[in-house]
């Protein structure tokens, strides 16, 4: 069945499920971050980048429970992207859905990563804390990239937090996560 929405037609596949296909990835639930503008959405779900690295076809994806937009209980595949992260040798394809509600995409993502930011969390926090402490970068870092991370740190810390929070950067991090909020992206 065809179906038009927003100006896009639509094949509606009706519910037939043969014995030889195997079974359909388990539903799981997501921590959801959206963009300004709502068109597209980040779910984090638990993901082994290095086996996707490695080229692992045998994956099983965890599918969204439901749109985190709109709440439409069911998204459909819409192919993968290839992301870069830092440590390791080459992009990873990562799977996005679509709502065919409102037409959201969601894009799947590791756990322990911001959003639009290649190094983990950790590895970011860990670099802003040795930079703190010792007055010098460490050797295996960028240290172009970790200067932004730094500055916009202190931007956020300024002008969410206040000024006393400048006393304790690694603490505003820590209080700024707890907010929700990506403390070392350029935006406030």
């Amino acid at each position: 069945m065809v179906s038009w929405e927003r100006g896009h037609f639509y094949l509606e596949k009706p519910e037939a499920v043969s014995e030889a296909t195997p079974t359909a990835p388990q539903k799981a639930e997501a921590v959801f971050a959206s963009d300004q503008t709502g068109e597209a959405m980040i779910a984090f779900f638990d993901l082994d980048l290095k086996r996707l690295a490695q080229g692992a076809s045998d994956c099983t994806w965890p599918r969204p429970s439901c749109c985190g937009r709109c709440g439409h209980d069911k998204v459909w595949g819409h192919g993968l992207v290839l992301t870069i992260f830092e440590g390791l040798a080459k992009a990873v394809r990562l799977r996005r859905y679509r709502c065919p509600a409102c037409g959201c995409i969601i894009r799947l993502r590791p756990k322990g990563y911001f959003s639009r930011h290649q190094s983990a969390v950790a590895v970011i926090r860990a670099t802003v804390t040795t930079r703190l402490g010792t007055g010098h970068w460490p050797k295996d870092c960028a240290t172009s990239r970790a200067r932004h991370w730094l500055r916009a740190l202190n931007r956020h810390a300024q002008a969410v937090l206040g000024v006393p929070a400048l006393t304790d950067l690694i603490g505003a991090f820590d209080r700024l996560i707890a907010l929700g909020r990506v403390p070392v992206s350029r935006a406030i």
